[in-house]
C-alpha cells in the first residue's frame, strides 16, 4: 500500500475517533489526541495517556517528557518525523491541606472546587522553595486504589496525631531518591517536606549544633551562649540567623564555686521553626548525636561556625608551629568516627582522644585555610597567624540565598479500610515545576484524566484505534513507554522494573514485530538516575530496526477491527 493511501486511511480513523463518545472520559477531554509521526515508521511509540498539554494541544508528548523524548531520539540521530507516536490511556483527599504561594494553607478540595489560579509553594530543580501558578484541576472517584496516610517524623502535632494528608497508593511523593508512588514508599525513606531554611541559615545551625548550641525539645527553637567577651560573635550569628527570627538577650549567671560571684552572658535564640523540627530529628535521641549525613553534608562554613564554637588553635612556645583542636564533649565514639570521616573528606585527617579532634601542623594551616573567609574579625584569633594575616573574611560567603527544602523521615500508613463517606480524591496541575507543597510533604503533578490508572472499559473503548494504528504503519518495532503500554501489548502483567530493555516477538494481525519496553520519559523526571537507564535501552534501539524478525512461539488471539466488541483494551484520550 502506498504511503498515500497510508496517510488516508490514518486521517479517516484520527476523524472517527474525534468524535469517540464510547468511554467517561469524553466528558472532560479537550480533544483527542490521536497521534503524530511518520505514516510508514519502522519505529512506533506507544505511552499511557496524555497530560494537560498534549489534551489542550492534541499532540501527544508535548510537556517535559516529551522533550526528554525529543532528546533521547536525537541521541541516537533520529527525530519525531522519523517515528510514530501515539497513547494507551493518579490525587488527593478534599481536606489535605494545600501551601499556597503567600505561605497560607487551603484544602485542595476547595482549591479544584474553584479552580483557584494563584500561586501554591513548590519545589525548582535546584531544590529551592518557589510559587508556581496551578493550571489544571482534577477530582476523580477512588475507583478501587490504595489510600495511604502521609507525614513525617517532626510534622507538626495536631491533637494526638500528626498533621499529615491521605493520598492514593499511586501517587507520586519526593524523596530523597527521586519521586515514587506513596504505595512503594519504606520505612527510613526520606520525603521531601516541603519547610525549608537558606542555605546559610542551614550550615549555620548545624554548625551551632555541633558547637555549643541546643535545640529545644519541646519548641524547636535554636539557642545558644557565648560570653560578654565574645558579644560581637554572638551578634554576628544572630545577624546570620536573621531569617529564623533570633535575639539577642544579656544576662548575668552564677559564677562556678571559688570564681567570681556571676558573669555576663550574651544570649541567642531564635523563633521555634518548623524546619528546625526536623534538625533536631536528626541531632537529637536520648542525648544529642551527629546524624550520619554530616559525613557528606559537613562544608567549610558549617565547619568554621564549628570550630569558632568550640575549637581553637593553640600557639606553642619555644616557636614550635600552632596545633588545632576541637572540643567534642557531647559526642559518643561513633560520633567521633562520622566527624573524622566528614573532616577527611574535605581534606583534614584528624585524631580523637579525650573527646577532642587534634589536628597535626600541616592540617592546622590548611584547616585554617578553609575557614578563614567565613571568620569575622572578632574571632579571627582562633586562627593559624600566618592565615590570620593573609586570608580575609569575606561577608559575601554568607548570603542567604533561597530557601532549600529539607527532607526528613518518612511516615506513612494504610488507611484504605477505614470508613469514609467521601470517595472522591483531587489534584491539581502547578505550572513549570509540575509539583506543590502539602501539609505530608512534597507531592508530584496529576495529570488528566486524574491521578489514577486507566480503568477497563476506558482502555477497552480505546483499543481499537490502537490496534488499527499499528496495522496500518506496520512498525518493525514499537517502543512501549511506562508500565501500562508494556502490559497492554504484551499481555502479560511483568512490570517495566522487569522488562525494561528486553525485546519481545510479538504478533500484531498477520506481521510479527519486536515489543522494545521502555521506562515512560516521566521517570527521568521524577528520579534523574533514570536518565541513564533510558539512554542505555534507547541506544539498542538502531540495532534493533536493522534486525531480521523472526516469528513468535505463540502468537496473540487476532486484533478485533474498529466497531467489533474490543478484545484488549487502549485510551487515547
Amino acid at each position: 500500500m502506498a504511503a498515500a493511501e497510508h496517510l488516508t486511511e490514518l486521517e479517516v480513523l484520527a476523524r472517527e475517533a474525534a468524535g469517540c463518545t464510547r468511554c467517561r472520559l469524553s466528558e472532560g477531554r479537550t480533544q483527542v489526541v490521536f497521534g503524530v509521526g511518520s505514516p510508514h515508521a519502522d519505529l512506533m511509540f506507544v505511552g499511557e495517556a496524555p497530560g494537560f498539554h498534549e489534551d489542550k494541544q492534541g499532540i501527544p508528548f508535548v510537556g517535559q517528557a516529551g522533550k526528554l523524548l525529543d532528546k533521547l531520539l536525537a541521541g541516537i540521530g533520529l527525530e519525531r518525523s522519523h517515528v510514530y507516536i501515539c497513547n494507551v490511556l493518579k490525587c488527593l483527599r478534599y481536606a489535605s491541606p494545600v501551601q499556597l504561594g503567600d505561605g497560607s494553607w487551603e484544602r485542595i478540595g476547595r482549591l479544584v472546587r474553584s479552580q483557584y489560579s494563584g500561586t501554591v509553594m513548590s519545589m525548582d530543580d535546584e531544590g529551592r522553595l518557589v510559587p508556581r501558578r496551578v493550571v489544571g484541576w482534577h477530582a476523580t472517584p477512588l475507583a478501587g486504589r490504595r489510600v495511604f496516610k502521609l507525614t513525617y517524623r517532626s510534622a507538626k502535632s495536631a491533637g494526638a496525631r500528626k498533621v499529615g494528608i491521605q493520598l492514593t497508593g499511586d501517587h507520586p511523593v519526593l524523596t530523597s531518591r527521586g519521586y515514587l508512588p506513596a504505595e512503594e514508599l519504606r520505612e527510613g525513606d526520606r520525603i521531601a517536606t516541603g519547610q525549608g531554611l537558606s542555605r546559610l541559615a542551614y550550615d549555620v545551625a548545624c554548625g551551632t549544633v555541633l558547637g555549643d548550641g541546643t535545640l529545644g525539645s519541646r519548641r524547636a527553637a535554636l539557642s545558644m551562649s557565648h560570653s560578654e567577651k565574645q558579644g560581637e560573635y554572638a551578634s554576628f550569628k544572630a545577624d546570620l540567623l536573621g531569617e529564623l527570627g533570633s535575639s539577642l538577650q544579656e544576662l548575668r549567671v552564677a559564677a562556678v564555686a571559688g570564681g567570681e560571684r556571676a558573669y555576663g552572658v550574651v544570649q541567642v535564640r531564635t523563633r521555634a521553626q518548623r524546619a528546625l523540627g526536623i534538625l533536631r530529628g536528626d541531632f537529637y535521641g536520648p542525648e544529642k548525636r551527629v546524624p550520619p549525613w554530616i559525613e557528606e553534608r559537613l562544608n567549610e562554613r558549617i565547619l568554621a561556625i564549628w570550630f569558632m564554637d568550640d575549637g581553637y588553635t593553640r600557639i606553642r612556645p619555644g616557636g614550635r608551629q600552632p596545633l588545632a583542636e576541637i572540643a567534642t564533649v557531647s559526642f559518643t565514639d561513633a560520633d567521633l568516627q562520622v566527624l573524622i570521616r566528614a573532616l577527611a573528606r574535605l581534606g583534614l585527617p584528624a585524631k580523637a582522644s579525650r573527646r577532642r579532634l587534634y589536628f597535626d601542623v600541616p592540617t592546622t594551616k590548611a584547616l585554617s585555610e578553609q575557614i578563614a573567609p567565613y571568620v569575622p574579625p572578632s574571632m579571627r584569633y582562633k586562627l593559624h597567624p600566618e592565615i590570620e594575616a593573609t586570608v580575609p573574611f569575606d561577608p559575601a560567603r554568607l548570603q542567604p540565598g533561597p530557601h532549600e527544602v529539607l527532607y526528613d523521615e518518612v511516615e506513612i500508613e494504610d488507611v484504605t479500610d477505614r470508613p469514609r463517606t467521601d470517595t472522591t480524591f483531587f489534584c491539581i496541575d502547578v505550572e513549570e515545576t509540575h509539583n506543590f507543597v502539602t501539609a505530608g510533604g512534597v507531592v508530584h503533578n496529576c495529570r488528566p484524566p486524574g491521578n489514577r490508572d486507566p480503568v477497563p472499559d476506558e482502555k477497552e473503548a480505546c483499543e481499537p484505534y490502537l490496534f488499527r494504528q499499528v496495522e496500518l504503519i506496520r512498525p518493525k518495532v514499537i517502543a512501549t513507554l511506562g508500565n501500562h503500554a508494556t502490559k497492554q501489548l504484551s499481555g502479560k502483567e511483568t512490570g517495566i522494573t522487569r522488562v525494561h530493555g528486553q525485546e519481545q516477538r510479538l504478533k500484531v494481525g498477520s506481521f510479527d514485530v519486536l515489543l522494545y519496553p521502555l521506562y515512560h520519559p516521566a521517570a527521568a523526571l521524577y528520579t534523574p538516575a533514570m536518565l541513564t537507564v533510558l539512554e542505555q535501552d534507547f541506544a539498542r534501539l538502531p540495532e534493533l530496526l536493522g534486525r531480521t524478525i523472526a516469528p513468535p512461539v505463540e502468537a496473540p488471539p487476532p486484533l478485533v477491527e474498529v466497531g467489533a466488541e474490543p478484545a484488549v483494551q487502549l485510551g487515547l484520550f
